[in-house]
């Protein structure tokens, strides 16, 4: 009989332009699609089902209030996954934070990166700012700082060390008081949030660098998505 492989959904992003396109854009990071498919997964694009194409522009936190009928459209979509990434970039919209509310009300294992690390933090009434210091933003995959991980956390068990070097790319940040219900499982030297989880859910964890572009660097990033894709499995 042949394995049953779990449905990964990864929530869509819509694409900006310093021009002004002939058609709108939704974009996929395919590093995630193919680590899902690597990994044993099946892996679907989630498409927002806001009546509009008039998205928000940065990482600051959209104000739209979707409808009702959005919202049961975008719920019949995630109930079709069995599990959902967030996935990082330069913008954030209001049905990534809904997505994650979902996900966690319903205990639907949910992997947030960098972008998706904030709209976790949104999804329980949390904040993150702007990084005036732009020491965290820096667009190079090679340029990485360390962090320290809490050994009581499932991000410890999954790569089974305490100090790492993550990348930096991102221009929004958190602390310990930002974060609201989450626990902080890794913090940078500065003393900023690097990686959340939230306990008594199957899988909910956030983490602020991009582990899909430094698996090459330290191949145990893999072990992330690897433990991901089991537990949605299960």
């Amino acid at each position: 009989m042949k394995d049953i492989k779990p449905i990964i959904g990864i929530v869509s992003k819509p694409v900006r332009y310093k021009e002004e396109p002939l058609w709108q854009y939704d974009e996929l990071v395919d590093d995630l699609r193919y680590l899902m498919v690597k990994n044993g997964a099946i892996a679907i694009g989630i498409l927002p089902t806001s009546n509009t194409m008039e998205f928000n522009e940065n990482d600051d936190l959209d104000t739209t209030v979707l409808s009702q009928d959005e919202l049961d459209d975008l719920y019949i979509v995630l109930d079709k996954c069995d599990g959902i990434i967030l996935e990082g970039g330069l913008t954030s919209s209001v049905y990534e934070v809904e997505v994650a509310k979902y996900a966690i009300e319903n205990d639907k294992p949910i992997l947030g990166i960098c972008a998706g690390f904030n709209n976790l933090i949104r999804a329980l009434d949390g904040k993150v700012k702007v990084d005036l210091t732009g020491k965290h933003n820096i667009y190079n995959k090679d340029t990485v700082h360390s962090i320290k991980i809490e050994k009581s956390s499932k991000l410890y068990d999954v790569l089974g060390e305490e100090n790492i070097e993550v990348n930096s790319i991102h221009t929004m940040i958190a602390d310990d008081s930002d974060i609201k219900e989450f626990k902080a499982t890794a913090h940078s030297e500065d003393g900023l949030v690097e990686a959340i989880e939230l306990e008594n859910k199957k899988f909910v964890m956030g983490i602020k660098w991009h582990p899909e572009i430094m698996i090459d660097i330290n191949p145990k990033m893999n072990n992330i998505f690897i433990e991901f894709v089991q537990v949605c499995k299960n």
